[in-house]
């Protein structure tokens, strides 16, 4: 067998391209479906056949939960869901490379030897996921070369760039999902190594396309909002590919703006076209392409070089041909990037070139390709042999008969215009999942300003603030600010509450809502139609009051024996520990449902209770949804009560274990620590079963008893185990109960906290004395370069915000610093003075010296 033949595969996130070096030195794309460009998408058959590329696109739209258009972004998982089966990310991506290897045996008789790519920022474990996807496929012992440093060979061998021992080029690989920065410098030895890289994981091709289409929406909709409806939920085969040829339309609108300055586009059902211009692309594009450039420069800005200082800026990826790309980079880096034809390749070709050695430049030639069937890998293929296929599912039409060493026979070439309809539908398949995730994405990260701008003027204190109480609470657009001051009653203080436009920064209320009185409580409970606070009004009594959003007056008010209330949605739940009976109250303070737990008369009463919390709480954490209308309450006589927040009934009851562990409820299941001689159990409580035991996790460590369980993402629950002889330092297990194990502990170095950020953790690592954030993602590796100071909150699922801390007794001087779920951070003001704060999605609150402010840190 020919030993100088290569493959090398660049298995992209949206799309795999795979080149072939001849013994000659000559490279060539292999061809898929008449495309050099293959979908890296899958699709598991009810018999257990995982389709790939085109075909998986196809059959997606028979039954979508068994598709997947980007199982690479789901390595960190280990595992995906495909309909009802549950299949190793491992195994899809071995059926990609299936594919590939069954199209390079076509072209030359064997399977060369073959060399992957991978992104710079992945660690073993996922180069790990990828060598045993190359095995299942059949490959022998791949090399993998990491994404920038196969461009990096290909910017100066196939480009012929010459780069000196110690100058460095930035690799800007802008692909459909996905942006992948890195700056490599050349060594002695004409290697390339990393000096610095980054990315935004949340930026591609395809989210132009989802602006584009969200654009003309807006129009369809003002015109025809039926139309826009069927469009936006199809319900139907009509209706859906009626959203496909707008996806389509859009798409090709956008690459005619590069050519010319208006492009038609037309909507289905609509009888007048609508037009596109440069100008509004353009708009559009600028600020997704100025995240682009401010990553850039961050990334650059590691290494200590100025882009003056570069070799190069190279782009690579498909979604790096379009114009305004280059336009934008050129612009804010001073520098004229280097951009091809087709941006797909030069990863592919580079990583052969940089195992092949020096080789004659010539243009890449299309390797003949039959057009048949797509072939498959089922889930139990078994290893494919060198010079041989790989199994071939029963039931194809598909025959090769192809020996080792046999030049391949030649192919009919397939006509330019069916490989031109073939490509457009391979694209046109890939933007309408992918684009239409971008669209409902919960946790996609959204860009900071440049700066923290005030919104209107501050509104001004109703009296001289005395150091009391300091609470800001904001609701979507509206945000209740308290503050407590001298008086003349028995008191010595009173209480002031003002609602306040967060668009427009003017107050809701003609003056300041006050209430007269001693021993706050501090306790504030706001949402869409509800603002409540509890007063304590003497030694163990206690009121809530009801106030109204739009006028300030006092709906109502409430008398208790204990201040324990949690908002639940629009209602208020209050239930004294150590009592029997809850209520629950709507905005308006009347009674929604109410009822006893335990018996009085026989001394069994409340211990201990909570919400049941929901994922949909990392969509939206600075609304704090508290729940999913659910409460769980443990009595004194170890029974778990679980009861509906709006009707009172019960949902189930059951003992479970006793009144001294720690219970938390997140997602229908409750979880229960379980405190032991040598460490602790983890048990799991499935709700909707009764509370059934489902799960029991015996945790074996020297740590004190965990004191607190927490929700870390949709389906990772934290627990807390505190260090001895160590203040505010913890150990983090983080429990899985899909998978039913612990799948990371948080144990290497000295953690404060764990906190989630849609589908990734911000962890408080201790540098030192100080404490710093640091992200990691759902593979529980480090996301970014650096690690960000201070303590920040999440205001959406994939951003954070962080502001200077409340003193309680004066004001604080600080910055607020942005994060986003890819790590980067935005400085958006020094040394602001406040008293206290608390940030919306798009608002950040604050009690300052001149009064109750609003400060926008990001287009509402």
């Amino acid at each position: 067998m020919p030993a100088d033949y290569l493959l090398s595969v660049d298995l992209g996130t949206s799309h795999t391209v795979a080149v072939l070096v001849w013994p000659d030195g000559r490279t060539r794309p292999l061809l898929f479906d008449g495309s050099p460009v293959m979908p890296s998408a899958v699709f598991l058959d009810p018999g257990g056949t995982i389709h790939t590329g085109r075909d998986a696109e196809r059959l997606a739209l028979t039954a979508p939960e068994r598709f997947e258009p980007n199982p690479k972004q789901r390595i960190a998982d280990g595992t995906m869901l495909l309909g009802d089966r549950e299949i190793p990310v491992a195994a899809a991506l071995a059926a990609i490379l299936s594919r590939v290897a069954r199209t390079a045996v076509e072209s030359v008789g064997h399977l060369p030897n073959t060399v992957l790519t991978c992104p710079a920022a992945w660690s073993e474990q996922r180069r790990a996921t990828l060598h045993d996807a190359a095995a299942k496929a059949g490959y022998r012992p791949v090399k993998i070369l990491t994404e920038p440093v196969a461009a990096a060979h290909y910017y100066t061998s196939r480009l012929s760039h010459p780069m000196r021992p110690g100058q460095a080029l930035a690799v800007f690989d802008f692909g459909g999902g996905t942006l992948d920065i890195a700056v490599l410098e050349r060594r002695a030895d004409g290697s390339f190594g990393v000096l610095a890289d980054g990315g935004l994981p949340d930026l591609g091709g395809l989210d132009f396309d989802a602006v584009l289409v969200a654009h003309i929406g807006e129009t369809v909709k003002q015109r025809d909002p039926d139309i826009w409806k069927r469009l936006e939920n199809p319900s139907g085969a009509s209706e859906m590919r009626n959203r496909r040829e707008l996806w389509e339309e859009v798409r090709a609108a956008k690459e005619m703006l590069s050519r010319s300055s208006v492009a038609p586009v037309t909507v289905p059902d609509m009888a007048q076209s609508l037009h596109l211009t440069r100008g509004e692309l353009d708009q559009l594009s600028r600020p997704l392409l100025s995240r682009a450039v401010g990553e850039t420069q961050r990334v650059l800005g590691l290494t200590g070089r100025r882009p003056d200082q570069l070799a190069g800026l190279f782009l690579v990826g498909g979604s790096s041909r379009m114009p305004m790309v280059s336009k934008v980079l050129h612009e804010g880096l001073g520098i004229a990037p280097t951009v091809l034809e087709q941006p797909e390749l030069p990863v592919s070709e580079g990583a052969a070139l940089a195992l092949a050695g020096p080789a004659p430049v010539t243009p890449p030639a299309q390797v003949p390709s039959p057009p048949v069937p797509s072939p498959t890998a089922p889930l139990s293929s078994p290893p494919m042999r060198s010079g041989s296929l790989p199994p071939v599912t029963p039931g194809t039409d598909e025959t090769i008969t192809l020996r080792r060493n046999e030049p391949p026979k030649r192919k009919p070439k397939i006509p330019p215009k069916w490989i031109a309809i073939a490509a457009a539908v391979v694209v046109l398949a890939i933007a309408l999942p992918i684009g239409w995730f971008w669209l409902t994405n919960p946790y996609k990260q959204k860009p900071f300003d440049e700066e923290l701008a005030p919104v209107g003027e501050a509104t001004a204190f109703g009296g001289e603030v005395n150091d009391g109480v300091y609470q800001v609470r904001t609701w979507d657009d509206r945000a209740l600010f308290a503050y407590t001051t001298a008086s003349g009653d028995a008191s010595g203080e009173e209480l002031h509450l003002r609602a306040v436009d967060t668009g427009s920064g003017d107050p809701l209320w003609d003056a300041d809502t006050v209430v007269e009185g001693a021993g706050w409580d501090g306790n504030f409970y706001v949402s869409e139609d509800l603002v409540a606070f509890s007063q304590e009004v003497g030694t163990g009594e206690y009121r809530f009051y009801f106030l109204d959003w739009k006028t300030g007056e006092i709906r109502n008010t409430i008398d208790s024996t204990d201040p324990t209330a949690a908002r639940s949605g629009d209602h208020l739940v209050i239930a004294p520990l150590g009592g029997n009976a809850f209520t629950v109250y709507d905005g308006d303070g009347e009674t929604v449902s109410s009822w006893d737990l335990g018996n009085a008369d026989e001394g069994v009463t409340v211990s201990n209770w909570d919400l049941v919390g929901t994922p949909e709480d990392l969509e939206h954490p600075s609304e704090r949804l508290n729940g999913n209308g659910r409460v769980w309450a443990v009595t004194s006589d170890n029974v778990v009560h679980v009861y509906d927040v709006e009707s009172g009934e019960v949902v189930a009851e059951k003992e479970v274990e006793t009144v001294d562990d720690m219970y938390y409820g997140w997602d229908d299941l409750l979880y229960v620590a379980v405190d032991k001689e040598t460490g602790y159990d983890l048990n799991v409580y499935d709700i909707e079963e009764g509370l059934s035991r489902v799960d029991e996790q015996n945790i074996e460590s020297d740590t004190p008893a965990p004191d607190q369980v927490k929700a870390c993402g949709e389906k990772l629950v934290c627990v807390r185990e505190p260090v001895a002889d160590a203040t505010e330092v913890y150990t983090w297990r983080v429990y899985n109960p899909d998978k039913k194990k612990i799948v990371h502990v948080f144990d290497e170095v000295e953690y404060r906290y764990v906190n989630p950020l849609g589908d990734r953790l911000m962890v408080e690592e201790y540098e030192g004395d100080d404490a710093r954030t640091q992200i990691y993602d759902k593979g529980f590796d480090p996301v970014g370069n650096d690690l960000g100071e201070q303590d920040f909150e999440a205001v959406d699922g994939g951003s954070a915000l962080a502001w200077p801390a409340s003193s309680g007794f004066s004001t604080t001087t600080g910055n607020v610093i942005g994060l986003g779920r890819d790590g980067t951070r935005s400085s958006l003001r020094i040394d602001l003075e406040v008293y206290a704060c608390d940030a919306s999605e798009t608002r950040l609150a604050c009690l300052t010296p001149e009064g109750m402010q609003v400060f926008s840190f990001r287009d509402a």
